[in-house]
C-alpha cells in the first residue's frame, strides 16, 4: 500500500489492487454492495490483535488488557471521526441489521404511533418496524417511490403527522442505487420533531458522512461493505437520546452493579441501578475488539485513497457500465437514467432470460460475479416493475475502487453474448 499522501494525490487501480489477495485470480468481481473485498492492513490489524495482544478490553490491569484496550478506544476515535460524531454516540453492533433492531428494541412506541418507511427498503430497515407495527398497534405508512427510485419531499411531507414518531430510511438504496436526500429529509424531521434512522449500510463505502449535516437522530452501518472485516456495525445514537435513552439490550458493561440501590435481589428494579458511563451504557457483553480494529483499519485506508477520488474512479465506470448496457438490445436497466445519479449499483434483466441463469452463466461461462435475485428488497416493490412475473427479480452488478474499465468490459460483453443467445 502507498503512503497516505501518495494514496490521496493519484488513484491507480493497478495498486490499490495489489492491496486485495482475493484479486489474485481472474475473477471480476461486482457484488461489494452485498460484501466488499478485504485489503492487507484490515487483515494485518486483526491479526496483530490476535498474534500480539489477545485480551479482552477495559476489563484487566495487566499488559495485555491495557494494550489492547487502548487500540480498541483508538479505533473508536477513528470509527466517531468518520462520521464527526463523539465516541460517546458511537454504539459497536454486529451488523447494520442489529443496529437497526437494537433501536427498534429501545424506542417506545403507543398504539396509533406513525412510522415512515419507503418500498425501497431492505428487509433490515423493514422487517423490525413491522414486527412493532403489528405487536404494538403501531401504523407503517410508505412512501413508494416509481421504477427509477426517485424521492419527492413534497410528497414525504404528506406523509407526515402528528403522530409519526419515526422516519427510517435508506441513504442510498441497494436495489437501484439512488441517493435519498437525507439531510433535507432529517431538517423536516428535526423541524417536525420526529425522530430519524438513516441506514447507512450502503453509503458509508462511498460517501463522506457527517451526523451533524444529516440531522438524523440515528445512523447504522456495516464493516464488511467498507473493506472492513464481517462481524462488525456502527450505530450512531445523538448524544441526547444515548443519554436519556434507556438500551434495549442490557449485559456486562451497561450496568454499574456497585451503585444499585435495591435493598434485596427479590426487590430489585431497573430504576434502582445506574448505567455506566457513555458509551459503555450501549455495550452489552464483550464488543467485536478485533473487528473494530479492522474497521478503523479499513476507514484509514478508505480516509488515504480519498472518498473524492473514489467517487470519481467510480463516476467514470458508472458511465461506461450503464451506456454499455444500456445500448444492448434486450437489456432493461432499473434506477436513475442518469449515471451520475447512481452509486455504485447497476441492476438490469435480459429479456426472456431468467435472471438467476444470468446471474449463474456469468459466473460459469465468464468468470463475472454478480448477485442476482431480490437483494433483501420488498416483493412488491418488484412486483411493480415486472408486473408480469411473480418471481420478480434482477442482475445487479456493483462497483468499487478495486474494479477497472478492462473488467467493466468484460462485464458488458458477457451480458451482450447472453442476450444474443436468446431465451
Amino acid at each position: 500500500m502507498g503512503t497516505p499522501q501518495q494514496l490521496a494525490s493519484t488513484f491507480d487501480v493497478a495498486t490499490v489492487r495489489g492491496d486485495f489477495p482475493t484479486l489474485s485470480g481472474s475473477l471480476a468481481y461486482f457484488d461489494s454492495v452485498a460484501s466488499s473485498l478485504t485489503p492487507r492492513p484490515v487483515i494485518d490489524a486483526m491479526t496483530e490483535y490476535y498474534t500480539s495482544y489477545r485480551a479482552n478490553v477495559h476489563r484487566g490491569s495487566y499488559d495485555l488488557s491495557m494494550r489492547a484496550s487502548q487500540r480498541f478506544d483508538d479505533a473508536l476515535t477513528t470509527i466517531a471521526r468518520f462520521l464527526n460524531a463523539s465516541t460517546e454516540e458511537i454504539v459497536l453492533t454486529s451488523n447494520t441489521t442489529t443496529a437497526i433492531n437494537l433501536v427498534a428494541a429501545t424506542l417506545d412506541f403507543e398504539p396509533g404511533d406513525e412510522i415512515v418507511l419507503s418500498n425501497l427498503e431492505h428487509t433490515s430497515n423493514m422487517a423490525p418496524w413491522m414486527r412493532i407495527a403489528n405487536k404494538q398497534g403501531v401504523n407503517v405508512r410508505w412512501y413508494n417511490a416509481d421504477r427509477d427510485g426517485s424521492f419527492d419531499l413534497d410528497t414525504f411531507r404528506g406523509l407526515l403527522s402528528d403522530r409519526t414518531k419515526l422516519v427510517t430510511l435508506a441513504h442510498v438504496t441497494n436495489i437501484l442505487g439512488n441517493r435519498l436526500p437525507v439531510e433535507e429529509i432529517g431538517a423536516i424531521c428535526r423541524e417536525r420533531g420526529v425522530l430519524f434512522l438513516i441506514d447507512a449500510a450502503q453509503s458509508a463505502p462511498h460517501l463522506p458522512l457527517d451526523v451533524s449535516k444529516l440531522n438524523c437522530d440515528f445512523l447504522a452501518f456495516s464493516g464488511h461493505k467498507m473493506l472492513g472485516p464481517t462481524g462488525i456495525g456502527v450505530l450512531y445514537i445523538r448524544r441526547q437520546y444515548a443519554v436519556s435513552l434507556t438500551p434495549g439490550v442490557l449485559g456486562g458493561g451497561t450496568i454499574d452493579t456497585t451503585a444499585c440501590a435495591a435493598p434485596t435481589l427479590d426487590g430489585c428494579v431497573l430504576s434502582d441501578c445506574s448505567f455506566t458511563s457513555l458509551p459503555d451504557k450501549w455495550q452489552a457483553g464483550t464488543p467485536p475488539i478485533a473487528e473494530a480494529l479492522g474497521l478503523a483499519a479499513a476507514i484509514d485506508y478508505l480516509t488515504a485513497l480519498g472518498l473524492d477520488n473514489l467517487a470519481a474512479h467510480e463516476r467514470q465506470l458508472m458511465h461506461q457500465l450503464c451506456t454499455g448496457l444500456s445500448r444492448i438490445d434486450g437489456v432493461e436497466l432499473y434506477g436513475p437514467p442518469d449515471p451520475a445519479d447512481r452509486v455504485a449499483v447497476v441492476s438490469f434483466n435480459i429479456a426472456g432470460r431468467d435472471f438467476t441463469e444470468v446471474g449463474q452463466l456469468l459466473n460459469d461461462s465468464y468468470g463475472v460475479a454478480v448477485r442476482a435475485g431480490q437483494h433483501c428488497a420488498l416483493n412488491y416493490f418488484f412486483n411493480e416493475l415486472h408486473e408480469e412475473d411473480s418471481r420478480a427479480g434482477n442482475v445487479r452488478a456493483s462497483l468499487y475502487l478495486y474494479n477497472t474499465a478492462d473488467e467493466v468490459d468484460r462485464l458488458v460483453a458477457a451480458v451482450a453474448d447472453i442476450a444474443a443467445q436468446g431465451a
